[in-house]
């Protein structure tokens, strides 16, 4: 039994160990759709749309009939007494003590009220629907900013995983170099202090390597995190890097309107507008209506078994009007109120315009800004390897110093990582670009 027990711990921490092996391939689509599912965000945004829409019913449910039952057992165990005048019994001048009723008695009932009109009800059922398309709303703007999360977040782990790439080439190209400096300084063709200068430069980029490999699995965490999968998935990003990207978007007519903030703004002004009208129509009647009928059976002393044998039914129906006539301003106050939120509202919007031009601009700038620094990469780049393989001539055929050879390197390298990043930073002004004009 023990050597079993070993068995099945040693076959389950095996499985997980290749659970946690797994690899999960990932596109930026793939990402996008499993955030939309994953994301607590997302989630909780989905939830609050349910909830508006309980909220719905529960408000439908005070215009619908409202039915209830009633049973009650009574025992009179001391019938009360009355006084009575004596006339009844033929005993004019007098007073007589009687007791009416029997000392067992069982009521059933049920009841049945329903509103006929209600101005207040109806306007306030339409408020509830109007409040599930503002959560919907925020639902969708909870999509937008996941999506742009995710898609930077992408883009981030590409970025960093390319810049560890670059940083191992540039380490083994500098291993060569070293094993070719070594032979030629055994054949007395270099100095030790080449030697020395590229021992350096190899130490200092395991040092970057050591740094650049954390902050990738730090970007692959964050990725995960922002998705909402476990952070220690292994993951491979399938999605290059675009080199390019859409520049139509810039010829685009822009409709401030197609922004998710001017959407909820105009949705929360038309709640604010609806409740205007709830107070107002508080003003008016209420009318109700209302049915009852239920029966009751009698058992008198020592005769509980009489019980349930006779019934006796009675019902009434009616309408109720309710008139308000004075609520000390309670309804002004609410009114005022309301106009006070349709003012703010209004300034709100106007706000937001005037912020959603400015960050039109913003992203523009920083748009034009980020195209023209990767050009400018690029060409540094092509300078920077196009001095690294001069000078790797020069150093081969000994005219050449090992110090002209590593900072050459190191110079081609950074040209790289300039570029990759300028390549990063225009894909995320192309983003935020993307968001201004309300279509990410």
């Amino acid at each position: 039994m023990k050597y079993l027990l070993s068995l099945i711990i040693i076959l389950s921490n095996f499985y997980g160990f290749c659970q946690k092996s797994e690899v999960l391939s990932l596109s930026l689509e793939d990402a996008i759709a499993m955030a939309k599912q994953k994301n607590t965000d997302i989630l909780n945004a989905d939830l609050d749309i349910k909830y508006a829409q309980h909220q719905v019913t529960e408000v439908l449910s005070n215009g619908l009939p409202q039915i209830n039952g009633s049973a009650d057992f009574n025992h009179t165990f001391e019938i009360p007494t009355q006084i009575i005048p004596g006339d009844f019994v033929g005993q004019p001048g007098t007073t007589i003590a009687a007791q009416f009723g029997v000392p067992f008695n069982v009521n059933a009932a049920v009841g049945v009220n329903q509103l006929l009109f209600d101005g207040t009800f109806f306007l306030g059922l339409k408020a509830s629907s109007e409040f599930v398309k503002i959560s919907k709303l925020s639902s969708s703007s909870a999509e937008i900013d996941v999506k742009e999360a995710v898609c930077k977040a992408y883009y981030m782990v590409l970025i960093a995983e390319q810049n560890l790439n670059q940083l191992q080439s540039s380490y083994q190209n500098m291993m060569r170099l070293k094993s070719e400096t070594e032979a030629m300084y055994k054949a007395g063709f270099a100095e030790q202090l080449d030697v020395d200068r590229i021992g350096l430069a190899l130490s200092n980029l395991d040092v970057n390597l050591t740094r650049v490999n954390n902050q990738t699995q730090l970007t692959q965490q964050l990725l995960l995190n922002t998705i909402g999968i476990n952070i220690n998935q292994n993951i491979e990003l399938t999605t290059p890097l675009p080199s390019e990207v859409e520049e139509s978007i810039l010829t685009s007519n822009f409709d401030p309107n197609n922004r998710i903030e001017i959407k909820l703004l105009d949705q929360q002004q038309l709640m604010n507008e609806l409740d205007l009208k709830r107070f107002k129509v508080g003003y008016m009647p209420s009318l109700y209506g209302n049915f009852s009928y239920g029966s009751s059976t009698f058992g008198g002393e020592n005769k509980f078994s009489e019980l349930g044998t006779d019934w006796y039914g009675n019902g009434r129906y009616g309408v109720g009007l309710k008139l308000p006539l004075f609520d000390g301003l309670y309804k002004k106050s609410k009114i005022d109120q309301a106009k006070i939120k349709i003012k703010k509202t209004e300034n709100t919007r106007s706000q937001a315009l005037r912020g959603i031009n400015l960050e039109l601009n913003q992203s523009k700038n920083a748009y034009e800004e980020a195209k023209k620094t990767l050009q400018l990469q690029k060409r540094n780049k092509q300078l920077a390897e196009d001095i690294y393989q001069t000078t790797s001539i020069k150093f081969k055929e000994g005219v050449g110093s090992s110090f002209e050879m590593v900072t050459a390197d190191n110079e081609f390298t950074q040209a790289k990582i300039n570029y990759l990043n300028a390549l990063y930073q225009l894909n995320i002004a192309h983003i935020n670009l993307q968001k201004a004009f309300g279509i990410l």
